[in-house]
């Protein structure tokens, strides 16, 4: 199930002993995990994407990328069957190119036959949101726990700083978060780093 800004915001809360919000209020927690969000971005995280967006046209061989995705695995065709993909289209057969400034797919039209109506299945990925606004904003999948600790030792850095009687204590959560944080950076599964097939969308 997906996690809300909302539900994320309140997580961190209660990491930082601060469930009601009287420490740091909505908006600070939000910069926060922003704050962490570009963190994933500028470490090289990625989201990944089966994106199906794209539908073929007779004799048509240029296809433009949808929106966000920065890059490219696989191509795979559908079959007859709807939601279907078997058919995986050879590298040599597609490249990626600019076409009147546009992002683009195209097809070789002498090694690639193009069948009307199918649906393309894109894999590939794209990066993290870097901006989240709204409450009911949907958290990037595989990147919760990565938000809440990088979030966590910020906020909790923010409070030690404050000085009082749990200074230390926040001292402490800041940089045990951040450690966390670093080592799911560095150690995130392989679905979440750019694979050696991936091909890079231009103009993105």
């Amino acid at each position: 199930m997906a996690l809300t800004i909302e539900e994320l915001r309140d997580e961190v809360a209660n990491h930082l002993q601060d469930p009601e919000h009287r420490l740091l209020n909505r908006q600070q927690l939000l910069e926060f995990i922003n704050s962490a969000a570009w963190d994933a971005s500028n470490g090289d995280w990625l989201v990944p994407v089966d994106n199906t967006a794209l539908e073929t046209s007779a004799s048509t061989f240029i296809y433009t990328v949808p929106a966000g995705i920065e890059y490219i695995s696989d191509i795979w065709l559908e079959s007859s069957t709807t939601d279907q993909y078997d058919e995986r289209i050879l590298r040599n057969q597609w490249r990626l190119l600019l076409v009147a400034a546009n992002p683009s797919i195209v097809f070789d039209s002498i090694l690639f036959t193009i069948v009307a109506t199918r649906n393309l299945k894109l894999v590939g990925h794209a990066r993290p949101t870097v901006e989240y606004t709204e409450e009911t904003d949907t958290v990037d999948s595989g990147l919760e726990s990565f938000l809440r600790e990088r979030a966590t030792s910020y906020g909790a850095r923010n409070l030690s700083r404050h000085g009082g009687q749990h200074a230390q204590q926040y001292a402490q959560l800041a940089q045990e978060a951040f450690q966390t944080s670093e080592n799911m950076l560095t150690n995130r599964p392989e679905q979440y780093q750019l694979q050696l097939r991936s091909r890079v969308v231009p103009g993105r």
